[in-house]
């Protein structure tokens, strides 16, 4: 290929040279061809000349194009219109007080102390002593919230971040929220006497809801009410409300009714086995034998499990019920789940600590006995033995501190019993 385009080359320069009256012969000696070294150093040289002019050029050309872009940038942003700074609210709307928890589907939500959700309208920062009323009565909405709202706690939302975290029902499903949606907020205050779920909130994200509260658009004119929510809270099928346990418990309730105790479950087995139906029967035993119990339970049970547990259980209310159980040398006084109040010989009552060692072992022996026999024990009523007392104090019996409510002078009691 170089050949022939070499033939080619020698051919035209012939034409030109006869064309000239130049001999080519005597053209061809005289004309010397360039070398190879001169046209490598001539491309060298133009190539290096290009790369000098465009890095002398590239920061210049990168500066006008930037200036441009920047000159055109902010001429396009001064002529869009400005947003408004977000009006800081004066006023604000409260729920008065926290939910019962735990809130099931179809069922009423009412606030801590089992009463209807209120509703106020405060000045902001004041809380809920400084209630302000507005002519004409503004409505109030009641709405679900996303229970991640709002983000980081931040209470400072805008009116439309509020909105946009209102939750609708599911598709096919009822509305979310039914009953007293809309309220009338009269001299400052609204009450809520039905409202209730229809659906669960396992279905969003953070499987939490949470309830809002808003001035309905169009029934006020004036400063921005800042919105009010409640804590965020977990709704469950109505099902499981068959299962909901109890705060407190009483003390007729099935044992599954504490916490972490599961209806039908293995912590439930295993105390039904031991004779262990009712929170009476678990407090009883923690009494009479707490290590007993917590074997019954096993390690599946860890330590904080039981701590939640047994915390629950005791704020039981135990009632004014006292069982005596009469054993060979006196009366054991107990309460309805089995501690002792006192120990009644000879017409007196002693607390425990006022026992001798040996009687003390001695009355040991007896309250597990009465443990054992409890539907043998006799029933009386605290407050009417409290009242038979007091009524004949020369009898020379003794109600202990929780019977009486005073405190015995310790030298007015004997210490050896003389059994």
């Amino acid at each position: 290929m170089h050949a022939c385009i070499k033939k080619r080359i020698e051919a035209r320069d012939l034409r030109v040279d006869s064309q000239n009256g130049v001999d080519p012969a005597v053209a061809r000696r005289t004309t010397p061809s360039p070398s190879f070294s001169s046209v490598v150093g001539e491309v060298m040289v133009g190539t290096s000349m290009q790369k000098y002019v465009c890095s002398a050029l590239e920061p210049l050309l990168r500066r006008v194009v930037r200036e441009e872009v920047d000159r055109r940038l902010t001429h396009h942003l001064a002529q869009l219109p400005r947003s408004p700074q977000p009006q800081t609210p004066s006023l604000q709307l409260i729920f008065t007080s926290p939910l019962s928890l735990p809130i099931f589907t179809r069922g009423k939500i009412k606030d801590k102390d089992d009463n209807p959700l209120q509703i106020q309208l405060v000045r902001c920062q004041s809380g809920p002593s400084s209630i302000i009323s507005i002519e004409p009565p503004p409505r109030v909405e009641i709405v679900v919230l996303d229970g991640d709202f709002p983000f980081n706690d931040d209470d400072n939302w805008t009116p439309k971040e509020f909105s946009s975290h209102v939750l609708r029902e599911r598709k096919g499903k009822r509305p979310l929220l039914v009953g007293e949606c809309r309220v009338t907020l009269r001299q400052g205050t609204a009450s809520i006497q039905k409202l209730e779920f229809t659906d669960n909130s396992s279905w969003i994200r953070s499987r939490n809801f949470r309830l809002g509260a808003r001035v309905s658009p169009g029934s006020y004119e004036g400063v921005r009410i800042k919105e009010a929510i409640t804590e965020r809270f977990t709704v469950l099928d109505h099902r499981g409300q068959l299962n909901k346990k109890h705060f407190p418990p009483s003390r007729h309730d099935r044992v599954w009714r504490l916490k972490n105790i599961a209806k039908d479950g293995k912590f439930d087995a295993r105390l039904a086995f031991a004779g262990i139906t009712t929170v009476q029967d678990f407090l009883k035993l923690s009494v009479v034998d707490h290590q007993s119990l917590r074997q019954i339970l096993g390690q599946g049970m860890s330590e904080h499990m039981w701590n939640e547990t047994i915390t629950h259980a005791r704020t039981c209310n135990i009632g004014d019920e006292l069982y005596l159980y009469h054993g060979e040398f006196g009366t054991v006084v107990f309460d309805s789940i089995c501690q002792v109040l006192g120990v009644m010989v000879n017409g007196l009552t002693y607390a425990l600590e006022q026992l001798t060692p040996q009687h003390a072992v001695d009355v040991q022996m007896l309250i597990q006995k009465a443990y054992q026999n409890w539907n043998q024990l006799e029933e009386i009523d605290g407050a009417s033995l409290i009242r038979t007392t007091e009524a004949q104090p020369s009898s020379g019996v003794m109600i202990p501190d929780e019977l009486h409510g005073i405190e015995a002078s310790p030298s007015t009691v004997p210490m050896e019993m003389g059994l």
